[in-house]
This record gives structure tokens, C-alpha cells and sequence, in this order.
């Protein structure tokens, strides 16, 4: 089997999403310390005492889970827990510690507090014929605090062989490199995916990579982990203008719902502020449809290049510009948006949606030069790229990972499932709900990913997040109204599910 390289974001986003499915991080907890007994049975048969080192996070909760398969085989355990009982993190690793205090006749529990007692644990490693490092997980972004920096010195100092678990404690998951403070692993077992850190030479060839039970549509689809990850956790003392500012360009004589549905769906999202710029002709309309909406009105029935000066200067203060919802394919309002992309600043995300997507055919170099995420439905990728998609989900794949690559672009194509891809990567979003393909609610996915765009420059995820939650929203929305749900009913529901991650 052919294993990728994932980096400790994505671990956790598969987790949670497995979660989501029905694994829950108990089962991948067991099966991941049962796997790690499975490889010390297979390369330390004659390894009858074990001295199992442990943290106080999920990656000492798989030792814990090891140490109880391995008494199981008749090896002698030391349980050595670096740290107090009670600073166990997560319930289901002092559950697993919980079950091995009741295994008092084949495992011995030894606790060392601080890094005074260090000496005591030199003394328990003298008798073993194998230590397992379960110290720590792909967590740590700086060097090891006490007492598990001396923990690791005495690991390293103990003359025995060391299998650590997932990774050598101490070391930067997502930085192929040694760290000062790591342990000397003689096997490393890490689960699901190799991690960046292992890939270096004299760890690589160490690193046996065990499948945990992580059900493939963990990856391949978008689930809550993506959501929960691309959101950051607002800060109690964040000011206004912290959790993102959004910027929405479009409406038109034609259509002024459009940009009012972005707006909203971005302020519902979380954005501390959001502005829409629209034609004055539309202006009074949308500024009826709520106190919330700040309008800055532009000469005219639609954009067009006359309007560009002054949008930018208002972008200036702005994260992230919204551009298409309801703008029309006026000649004009088209020039408007080839002119646009090509003035404003190259660091800053452009969600470019509806009408704004028939200016892109001629300028597809314009793709290359900016931080972009196109949101077509089928009919409008062909627009936009040329190509003609199949009917099923599974054969538009390929395409839209080759063109999004081609164009160094990021793109949700639009669909009863949804496919995301940034050119190095897909996924695959199936929330929603058939009453769905009511106007509008193109308008309110634009919002949602502006909004999160906003507060997360990795674009790919933000899209990946944004278009979790519109469908999910959309579900929500439909256990209300069946097939008669609108778009507002769907921006109505996105605080439902910012809730779930939020417990």
C-alpha cells in the first residue's frame, strides 16, 4: 500500500470527520495502540519487559492502550506516566489510564511528577529489555518542557531499544528535520499516513505506517474537522476587525437580492464587517433589507470601470473581496471585473462568483497572479475553462484538478456534490439538500466562503469549510421547510452549525 505524507492539520480534520461517520476517537485510539503491539510482538518477540513512557495527551493514551495488549501476551509492563494523573487531557486516555490502574498483577503504574524524580525512572528503565516512547504526538510546536525534557535525555541515556509511537517525542510533525530535544528512536509505528518529520533520512527507513480503521470518505469528503480547522477560536479580548472584514462588489439594476444574500451570509458567518458596493439605482432597496447592511452606493444601474478607483480605496481596509453576486453580464459590468483583477493587490483572497465568472475566458492569466477561488456550477466552468463535465461526480474530478492546476487557481464546483480542488488536492462535499437549487443560494456560499476567507489565507480549506456549511445549513434549513426552503432560511441556520464546533 502506498502511503502519502500528511501533515498534523489534516490529521486532526480526518479525525474529527471520522468522528462525524461514526469512528469514533475511542476506536481509533484502541486500534492505534493495538497496532503498536502488533509490531513490537513482530520485531521484539523476545522482548518480555516493556517499559511503556507516557504523556498526558492522546499519543501517551495510545501507550496506555498498547501497554494493556501487550500484558495481554504475557509481557512484564511498566506503565512510567510523565506527569500528574490528574493533568491527563482527554477522557479517553484517562479512561485507558484508568482501566490499567485495575491491572495491578501485570502492570506496574509509576508516576514521576517533576523532573526531580527523573533519577527513579533511570532506575525502572535498568531492568526492561525495550522502551516504548508514547511522550509525546504531532501537538508540539517548541521544545519540550519539563519534566519531559529529562525524560527524554533519560530515554536516550538507557542503552535499550525504543519504538516510539506515531513519532519520536519531541519532534515538529510537519518539519522534515531533527530537533535538539528528541528521542533516538530505533522503529517508529505512526498511523494512517507517514508525517513530514519521518521522511528524513535515518528516520525514514525506521517508520513502519499502520492503518488505524480511518474510513476513506474521512478524506475524500468534507466533514465538520474541515469546518472546525478553518475557523480560528475568537479571541475574548479581539476587537472589532480581528475576526475579518469582508468586501462584496456586485448588484445590479437587474438583481439586488444577490449581494444582499452574500452580505448577510458573511455577517452570519462571523465577520466582524462587511460592505457592499453596489449601483446607487439598487442602493435604497438593499439598504432597507437590514440595519446590518452598510452600503456604499456607485454611480449607475452597474459597475462598470468608472467605479474602480474607489472600490479599491475602500478594499484597502478590507481582507477579502466578494465579486460576481448579482452584477449582471453587462458589457460594461464585465470590463468592470477584467479591469478589477487587474488592479487589485496580489495578497489579498477574491471570491469571484455569478456574472463575474463570464470575464474570465479572455484573462485566465489573471489566475495565476492572484489568491482566487472561482465558484462555477457546471454550466459556468464550461464558461470559464471550456470544457464540457460529465454527468457523475466521479468523472468531473479529473478535470477540474487538472484545469484548478493549470491555472493555479482554487475552485468549488457547484453540484449536488460539490468538488473542491486547489490543483494539488480534491475533496469531495456532499451536505446539502435538493431544495437547494433555489436562487440564491450560490449568492450565500459566496458569502459564507468570503467570510472564512477572511480569517484563513489557506484557500483550499476555507473552501472546503464554506462549502460544508452551506450545505449543512441547507439541511438545517430543510427539517423546517421541506423543498420549500429559501436562500435567507439557509443564512438563517449557519449559526446551527458554527455551534457544533463550538462544543
Amino acid at each position: 500500500m502506498k502511503f502519502m505524507v500528511i501533515i498534523a492539520e489534516e490529521v486532526k480534520i480526518i479525525d474529527l470527520n471520522s468522528e462525524e461517520l461514526g469512528v469514533s476517537v475511542t476506536q481509533l485510539m484502541e486500534n492505534a495502540g493495538a497496532a503498536v503491539a502488533q509490531v513490537v510482538l513482530e520485531h521484539y518477540p523476545k522482548a518480555k519487559s516493556i517499559a511503556i513512557c507516557c504523556g498526558t495527551g492522546n499519543n501517551g493514551g495510545d501507550g496506555m492502550v498498547a501497554a494493556r495488549h501487550l500484558a495481554s501476551k504475557d509481557r512484564r509492563i511498566k506503565l512510567i506516566l510523565i506527569g500528574q494523573e490528574n493533568k491527563i487531557r482527554t477522557p479517553i486516555s484517562k479512561q485507558n489510564f484508568k482501566i490499567l490502574k485495575q491491572m495491578e498483577n501485570s502492570i506496574d503504574i509509576i508516576t514521576i511528577n517533576d523532573s526531580s524524580k527523573i533519577s527513579r525512572m533511570k532506575n525502572d528503565l535498568t531492568d526492561v529489555e525495550l522502551i516504548i516512547d508514547a511522550l509525546l504526538g504531532i501537538g508540539i510546536t517548541c521544545e519540550p518542557y519539563e519534566p519531559i525534557k529529562s525524560a527524554i535525555k533519560a530515554l536516550n541515556n538507557a542503552n535499550k531499544p525504543i519504538v516510539s509511537v506515531d513519532l519520536p517525542s519531541g519532534m515538529f510533525s510537519d518539519i522534515p528535520k531533527k530537533t535538539k530535544m528528541m528521542v533516538t528512536a530505533d522503529l517508529v509505528v505512526t498511523f494512517h499516513d507517514t508525517k513530514p518529520c519521518l521522511t528524513i533520512e535515518g528516520l525514514k527507513e525506521k517508520t513502519i505506517v499502520k492503518g488505524i480503521g480511518v474510513p476513506p470518505e474521512a478524506e475524500l469528503f468534507a466533514g465538520i474537522g474541515d469546518l472546525q480547522l478553518a475557523i480560528p477560536k475568537r479571541k475574548a479580548t479581539s476587537h472589532k476587525g480581528e475576526n475579518g472584514t469582508v468586501l462584496v462588489v456586485g448588484g445590479s439594476i437587474k438583481y439586488s437580492g444577490a449581494p444582499v444574500l452574500a452580505s448577510r451570509a458573511a455577517l452570519r458567518t462571523g465577520a466582524d464587517l462587511v460592505i457592499t458596493c453596489i449601483p446607487e439605482s439598487i442602493a435604497n432597496s438593499v439598504r432597507s433589507d437590514s440595519p446590518n447592511m452598510i452600503v456604499r452606493q456607485l454611480e449607475g444601474d452597474y459597475l462598470t470601470q468608472n467605479h474602480i478607483p474607489e472600490i479599491l480605496e475602500i478594499f484597502k481596509k478590507f481582507d477579502v473581496m466578494v465579486l460576481g453576486p448579482g452584477m449582471s453580464d453587462n458589457p460594461q459590468s464585465l470590463r468592470f471585473v477584467t479591469e478589477i483583477l487587474n488592479q487589485v493587490p496580489t495578497n489579498k483572497p477574491i471570491v469571484i462568483d455569478a456574472d463575474a465568472l463570464k470575464a474570465l475566458p479572455e484573462n485566465l492569466a489573471i489566475l495565476k497572479k492572484k489568491p482566487i477561488v472561482l465558484t462555477p456550477h457546471k454550466g459556468e466552468f464550461k464558461i470559464v475553462f471550456g470544457d464540457v463535465l460529465k454527468e457523475k461526480w466521479q468523472d468531473q474530478i479529473q478535470i477540474v484538478l487538472e484545469k484548478t492546476k493549470k491555472h493555479s487557481c482554487s475552485v468549488i464546483l457547484k453540484g449536488k456534490y460539490d468538488i473542491i480542488s486547489n490543483g494539488q488536492k480534491y475533496k469531495i462535499n456532499r451536505t446539502g439538500h435538493e431544495g437547494m437549487t433555489v436562487g440564491g443560494t450560490g449568492d450565500v456560499l459566496a458569502g459564507i466562503l468570503g467570510a472564512i476567507c477572511a480569517v484563513n489565507s489557506n484557500l483550499f480549506r476555507a473552501a472546503c469549510a464554506a462549502s460544508y456549511l452551506t450545505g449543512k445549513a441547507g439541511e438545517f434549513a430543510a427539517e423546517d421547510f421541506g423543498n420549500s426552503l429559501l436562500a435567507t432560511d439557509v443564512i438563517e441556520k449557519i449559526p446551527e452549525v458554527l455551534a457544533q464546533i463550538r462544543k
